[in-house]
Formats: C-alpha cells, structure tokens, sequence
C-alpha cells in the first residue's frame, strides 16, 4: 500500500482516466451507420468486407504481442500508443476522398489496420494498470465497484453516441438544427458523410490527452519485477513473456477455464449481434428504429453490471456460469421462433452476455494474476473472444450454405434469403449446448479439485 500522498493522488487518477478512456473509446459516432458510411465514401462491398478481414487479422495478431508490450515496457506506453493509433485511424477517413479509387481504398486500409493494432493494444492494458492501482492502494477488493462503475458510464456514452451519431448522418436534421440558429448556415453532402467521423476523431484527441496523464506505477508500487537487459535478450523479452505467461495459465486450471467460458459465452452472443440488424427486419421492426435498439440495449449494460457485481460477490464462479448461460439459452430459444416486433426482448440475453461475460472474466483474472503477465493473460482473454467469434462466424457460414442448398429448388430469393435466415436461427441453442458440454467434461477430466469453482467469495 502507498503512503506518499502525491502518489497516492497519482494512483486515483488512474482509477479516474480509466473509466474516462474506456468512455471515450467507445464513443464511436459512426458505429450506427458503420456500413452505410464505408459505402457511401464509394467502397464497393467486396472490398468492405475485405477491409473487415484485414481489421480481424491485425486485431488477432496483435493482441498478445500487444499484452506482453504492456507488461514489458509499461501499461502507459501502450495506452498512448492506442490513443495516438485511434487518432491516425480517424484522420485517414476524416481526410479521405469521395468517389470509388485506389487511394479511398487505401486510405480505409490504413484505417482498419490502425484501429486493429489500436484495439489490440488497448485491450488488458488498461485494465491491467486499473487493477495494479488499485491494489497499490490496498483496495483491489474494489475491483467489482470500478468495473460496475464504468460500465455505467460507458453505457451512457455509447446511448448518447449512437443517437447523435445516426442524427449527424442525417442532412436533413443537421442543417435543421443549424437553421434554428442562422437561415443561411448549411452543410453539404459530404460534409455531413465525415460529420460523425469528426466528432470521433475529437473524441480520439481526447482518448490522447487523457492517456499521456495516466501514471505508470514504479517497480516498487506492484509486484512487477524490474526488467533490464539490451540487444537481443530485450528483443526477446516480449516472446519470453508471453510463454512465461501461458505456461502459468496452463498450470493455473481456474483461469484458463474462466477465458473458455468467456469464449463459449461470448462467441454465440457477438455471432447473433453480428447479426442483429438482419433479425430485427425479420421480426418486422421499422429500419429507422434501429438506432433507438442499439442504443437501449447499450443502457441494459448498466443493469447487466449490478447484476454481475451481486454475483461475483455472492456465488461460486460455476453457479454464475450456470446463470449466464440460462440467461443466454433463455434467449436464444425465444429468438429462434422470429416472432414478430416482440422478438426483439429475446434479443436483450445474447446482447447481455457480452457485457456480463467481460465484467466477470475481468474479475476473475485480475484477482487470480500477478501483476508482472497480468496485461499479457488478460491478452489471452481477447484472443480466446475474437477466435471464438471467428469459428462460430465459420461455424454460421456453413450452415447457412448447406441451408441455401437444401432449400433452393423451393424457394428464391428474398424468401429463400428470409427462411435460411430464420432457419438458421435454430442452430444457436444447439450450437451453445455443445460447448456448454465440452467446456464442462473438459474441466472435469483436468483439473483434480474442482472446489475452487463452487467456493462462494
């Protein structure tokens, strides 16, 4: 525990720049109308979903590399480098020509590489300097009220960001809204195009500031060991981090198991969100009623966090994974029928797992691991989410494609698009079940004492 009060005074103003840089991260403008702006800057489809590939990959590839990084070289330096990251990934659509070109596609290249890199750096290194105050404050106990805390106030944000975002897309209300103050105010069509791009790269100016005040903790603050070394050894000190880091995972059953429950969890709900707008024309809601969906949903987080904080707290981890996965069956049985307007509440169990699933897995890992992997295990856990998405995307295409063919001599077009859609819903369950099974055998048959799981706090 600190003593000295300016450091002490450092520490909480960590606590405090992490919920703001969690808040202005994610307070993307352009998230509610994310497709329709990569098309109307004149990409073609093809090449937005190569861009998304690309962004996949830098994300994937990066994510350990990155939470070595952040315990080798310091949290801090890492957070700057996502923020400065974040800032260029805006500027190059802010500045970005209009019409179809090699340079547009460049441009947008350089964009979903940098946010992919930017992602990856952010993710566990900002936790993993929260938590390490934290407990050189000697209140890591704490953890579950930060953690509910900020879920709260991003929740907000990111409300807030996808009603202003869909509005400033809109020409109509913007100019409206500027006729209130002067007749003659006016923007044209492409101003309007990069208006929410330039309300997230303030944002990104934000996210900078705000990480260049952060305070990385002094070797003696946290049980970090001092590193040194030049040449290659510190080349290497990354990669000998990260296998220093997985071992420990292998041999430390409980966290392992919380990142593979994280994985089944959360790759069906991001799979269905993947897939939300999809539904919710399906299931008949207006398209201009989409943003006010997301954006409620956004507001169940704060629920979702006082919820999970109660669990944490007063159950055993395999009855909390019991919880959630009731509640994520729960809705993926009642999405499956695609009943009309009233389908959307089923919809609330797949978004709420992703919020849910992040809050207890960060509760568990941080308590379970020491400061000097802690950003690299907690890379661990973002790598495991993103390829649990990916196979379960894998996993989708492939029963989408073996729906199509079955039912093409039926069916054609729209309806046979809308029936493999509905169908397809049906797997999820299933698909869920399935790990649900494995994950549970699979801890069964390797870990000895399985009573950590069913020890209540």
């Amino acid at each position: 525990m600190v003593s000295d009060a300016q450091e002490q005074k450092r520490l909480e103003g960590n606590l405090r720049r992490f919920t703001l840089f969690r808040l202005l991260y994610t307070a993307r403008f352009y998230y509610p109308i994310f497709t329709i702006l990569f098309l109307d800057f004149g990409l073609t489809l093809e090449q937005f979903a190569i861009l998304n590939i690309v962004w996949a990959i830098s994300i994937v590839l990066a994510e350990v590399p990155s939470g070595a990084m952040a315990d080798v070289v310091g949290r801090k330096q890492l957070l700057v480098y996502a923020a400065v990251l974040m800032v260029i990934e805006m500027a190059l659509i802010v500045f970005a020509p209009i019409g179809a070109s090699n340079l547009l596609f460049l441009m947008f290249l350089g964009n979903r590489i940098c946010s992919g890199l930017s992602e990856a750096a952010a993710s566990g290194a900002d936790e993993a300097l929260a938590y390490d105050s934290l407990k050189a404050l000697g209140r890591e106990d704490e953890w579950a009220q930060i953690l509910e805390r900020t879920t709260f106030v991003v929740s907000i944000g990111f409300f807030v960001t996808m009603i202003l975002g869909a509005f400033a897309y809109d020409p109509s209300v913007v100019n409206g809204a500027l006729a209130i103050f002067n007749p003659d105010w006016r923007l044209d069509q492409e101003l309007v195009i990069r208006l929410p791009v330039i309300l997230t790269l303030i944002t990104a100016c934000c996210v900078l500031v705000t990480t260049l005040g952060m305070h990385e903790l002094d070797d003696g603050a946290s049980d970090k060991p001092a590193r040194s070394g030049s040449g290659l050894g510190s080349l290497l000190e990354p990669f000998k981090q990260i296998f220093n880091a997985a071992r420990w995972t292998l041999n430390h059953r409980f966290v392992l198991f919380v990142i593979l429950a994280a994985l089944a969890l959360d790759s069906v709900g991001r799979q269905f969100a993947v897939l939300a707008s999809e539904y919710y024309r399906i299931i008949d809601i207006p398209v201009s009623w989409f943003g006010f969906v997301g954006a409620g949903m956004s507001l169940i987080g704060i629920a979702n966090a006082k919820f999970s904080r109660y669990l944490v707290s007063s159950h055993s981890p395999f009855f909390n994974f019991v919880v959630l996965s009731s509640i994520l069956m729960l809705g993926l049985i009642g999405i499956s029928f695609a009943i009309p307007i009233y389908g959307v509440l089923f919809a609330v169990g797949a978004f709420a797992m992703m919020g849910m699933v992040q809050f207890q897995a960060s509760y568990y890992i941080n308590r379970e691991v020491g400061s000097d992997i802690r950003a690299t295990v907690l890379s661990f856990k973002g790598l495991a989410l993103n390829l649990g998405l990916g196979a379960a995307s894998l996993f989708y295409t492939v029963l989408v494609a073996t729906l199509r063919e079955r039912g093409a001599g039926e069916l054609q077009g729209d309806a046979l698009n809308e029936s493999v859609f509905v169908e397809s819903l049906s797997a999820f369950p299933l698909y869920y079940v399935v790990l649900f099974l494995l994950l549970v055998i699979a801890a069964r048959m390797t870990i000895r004492q399985c009573s950590v799981f069913f020890q209540r706090p």
